[in-house]
């Protein structure tokens, strides 16, 4: 198979400790990679934990975070293995990858802080402090800024990637979990969660250059992760309380649609071309594949357990 993975998604099963492939060209599961099989296989649960996934540049590594073992894991394509292991924070949820400084940067929600890999020595850098119970973390477009959301604190903590000082910390709004940017850098979109349906979920709209809160709309009981459409002014929101996808109008302000989905969606990704959204299912362990422009479900894949992070290629 060589490293072409064209066409195909990989999806970091939580619960089992497994990244599930799927061939996109036949929408179904092609092969899993076993992280810790006699663990699981003995113990029946999992050991790392793995939550979110991203990809290095020449598309033969994945680096995964570990939620239970305070990790990050280097998984070769080639190989289909684990090849490495740092060790980071206390539950480490999200990575973001700078080319521009050769560094991993990678959310710890249990220990509220940020680390910093250098990727060519695979070693820890630096800890960074930062508000209670960090999850995403996305870049500037420059890489010169990290953007941190702090669920517990609800507030967003501004790094600066030269120096890994802190600039500043804002309040957004209550439980900010993950964010979004749009294409230029300018805008910020964060998905406020909710953990009471009676209250419900958001989207603060933050100006990326001073910072201020431009608008806030409200949106479904518990959204959990967007993406952003192709011309802007559309997010696609998951729902893991009515197991749907939120279409969401910025511009109009105005719930253009619901697709509802499998059970408790979470994490979602659209593919280079914008044609498709994937849907990780946690509760059904499947993965379901929308098309974008005509808002129908083409298919739902039965995948690992708890499906979580999701990398197209």
């Amino acid at each position: 198979m060589g490293n072409n993975f064209e066409n195909m998604l990989f999806i970091a099963n939580m619960g089992e400790d497994t990244i599930s492939v799927v061939d996109l060209m036949n929408m179904k599961e092609y092969y899993k990679i076993g992280l810790n099989e006699d663990y699981f296989y003995k113990m029946r649960k999992p050991a790392l934990g793995p939550h979110h996934m991203i990809i290095d540049y020449n598309k033969k590594y994945i680096y995964m975070t570990n939620s239970h073992s305070g990790s990050i894991s280097i998984v070769d394509l080639i190989e289909n293995k684990i090849i490495d292991n740092i060790y980071v924070g206390s539950c480490p949820s999200h990575m973001v990858l700078s080319k521009k400084n050769k560094t991993i940067y990678v959310s710890n929600t249990d220990s509220n802080s940020i680390s910093v890999i250098s990727t060519e020595k695979r070693g820890l850098l630096a800890q960074i402090p930062v508000g209670r119970m960090p999850h995403d973390i996305q870049l500037s477009k420059d890489h010169k800024k990290l953007y941190v959301v702090n669920v517990d604190s609800s507030t967003l903590t501004i790094i600066d990637t030269i120096t890994n000082d802190t600039e500043g910390t804002i309040y957004v709004h209550e439980n900010p979990y993950h964010m979004v940017l749009n294409k230029d850098g300018s805008l910020i979109f964060i998905v406020n969660t909710s953990f009471s349906s009676r209250e419900g979920g958001s989207v603060t709209i933050l100006n990326s250059k001073d910072l201020k809160v431009i608008d806030r709309i409200r949106i479904g009981k518990m959204p959990i992760e967007a993406v952003i459409g192709k011309d802007e002014n559309i997010l696609y929101i998951t729902d893991a309380e009515l197991n749907a996808i939120h279409i969401l109008n910025i511009k109009e302000k105005r719930l253009m649609d619901r697709i509802f989905v499998g059970r408790m969606p979470g994490s979602i990704r659209k593919d280079q071309k914008g044609k498709y959204l994937f849907v990780g299912n946690m509760q059904d362990n499947s993965i379901t594949i929308v098309d974008r422009k005509a808002l129908k479900i083409l298919k739902t894949i039965p995948v690992g357990i708890e499906p979580n992070g999701i990398i197209c290629i």
